[in-house]
């Protein structure tokens, strides 16, 4: 067999016209992780390879010359990012002679935080990490039936619920196992106390919440009266210190005042199939989802309800300004809206997606001072939607269920 010179060339991975490479370096990977992105790509089998050249642009501009590594090297870290701006890179082979193609860009919108996403549907157990543009997954884990994550930002851990298993997990951020904890009974729900180092799960079957230390110390066994099921959830307000439990089938709330030897439980009846509840960051008591609206409870007792044409799918709360964000379809048009009840506005309602996103039923907002982005669940299409502040879709991923749980990196 002949082989023209032309066919030499085009074998070089450093040729544009080479089928494979198109003249640059292949298999470019971006990731972030909070406030680092990281390249990744395949080393180039080019003579004289001197280094790869990193290109990087902010926002709409073009990407420029932004750091160079050795030949030897496939993957390159950015520690100097911009929050909520779009960063873009490409890399170049570079030669002792020449200099090659510009890879194909790549596109990345770091930020402060990462998503912990626990699929809480019976047959999934899948845990996963999430970067802060919703787009790139981290990682991921499986367990047999999960029904709640969270995450403590003083040991940088994340504690997740196993049902089946009955156990509660504490996992370091590559989700190897730090601690394991064996319980009664089927946990439903789980919080955290993260100053006070407790742990408190919701229990099938025996109808409790159990409070531990962080160690598997059992300190107290709270009775409830009436039957716990997957449908109830649990809430940890470190205002007032209280719990808060909702039963989405005899639709109820209970308050429970921790470290009160009076009337510690308190019944709210009438709170109509309440599907989430979620602790007042700022000002204690507690925010509930329902069929007919939102309703609020605060700490002197008192209840309001906003949104009551509206059956309400998710809720989430903001942790720096108090601002509940809510998905849900309307009662009597059908139709669907995610929005948000501004604590700085006297709980003024904005609208942020209309119909056009239907379907939505898990939501949780990136805490900060005013409008926040947020992430959300799409049924049927069984995907995960990053949005901005402004309601502009920033990523996606695929291949989600509808009800989950979310924590925050």
């Amino acid at each position: 067999m002949v082989i023209s010179c032309s066919d030499r060339e085009r074998s070089n991975p450093l040729d544009p016209t080479n089928p494979v490479t198109g003249g640059a370096p292949t298999g470019l990977v971006i990731q972030s992780n909070r406030d680092t992105v990281t390249l990744q790509w395949n080393a180039m089998a080019v003579d004289d390879l001197e280094s790869y050249r990193i290109y990087r642009g902010i926002g709409n501009s073009a990407p420029i010359f932004f750091d160079e590594v050795g030949a030897d090297s496939t993957e390159y870290k950015d520690i100097s990012v911009f929050t909520d701006s779009v960063h873009q890179y490409t890399i170049q082979a570079v030669t002792a002679f020449s200099e090659g193609e510009h890879s194909k860009p790549q596109t990345i919108i770091p930020g402060s935080i990462n998503f912990w996403v626990a699929d809480m549907s019976l047959y999934s157990g899948r845990l996963t990490r999430i970067s802060y543009d919703g787009a790139h997954m981290l990682d991921y884990e499986y367990f047999l039936t999960l029904t709640a994550v969270a995450f403590n930002p003083r040991t940088r851990t994340a504690w997740i619920a196993d049902s089946w298993a009955e156990r509660v997990y504490e996992l370091h951020t590559d989700m190897s196992v730090k601690r394991e904890i064996m319980l009664s009974n089927p946990p439903v729900d789980m919080a955290i106390d993260t100053t006070g180092e407790r742990l408190f799960t919701l229990l099938k079957n025996e109808n409790s919440v159990h409070q531990l230390s962080f160690d598997g110390y059992l300190h107290e066994s709270i009775v409830l009266p009436t039957t716990v099921s997957r449908y109830c959830r649990l809430a940890y307000d470190d205002i007032t210190s209280s719990l808060w439990i909702s039963n989405y089938e005899e639709s109820l709330v209970y308050r429970y005042k921790l470290d009160n030897s009076g009337d510690s439980l308190i019944t709210f009846t009438g709170v109509q199939y309440p599907r989430d509840i979620v602790a007042d960051p700022l000002m204690g008591g507690c925010w509930v989802a329902t069929i007919a609206g939102i309703t609020l409870i605060i700490d002197d007792g008192s209840v309001s309800v906003y949104k009551d044409s509206m059956d309400i799918k998710d809720i989430s709360l903001n942790a720096v300004n108090g601002d509940c964000y809510y998905v849900g379809k309307n009662l009597d048009s059908g139709q669907w809206a995610t929005g948000r009840l501004s604590t700085q506005e006297s709980l003024r309602d904005e609208i942020i997606l209309g119909n056009d996103y239907p379907d939505l039923y898990s939501i949780q907002v990136v805490p900060g001072q005013g409008p926040r982005g947020f992430l959300v669940s799409q049924a049927y299409d069984w995907q995960l939607l990053r949005f901005d502040h402004r309601g502009q879709t920033i990523g996606a991923m695929s291949g989600f269920n509808a009800r989950l749980d979310f924590a925050l990196e």
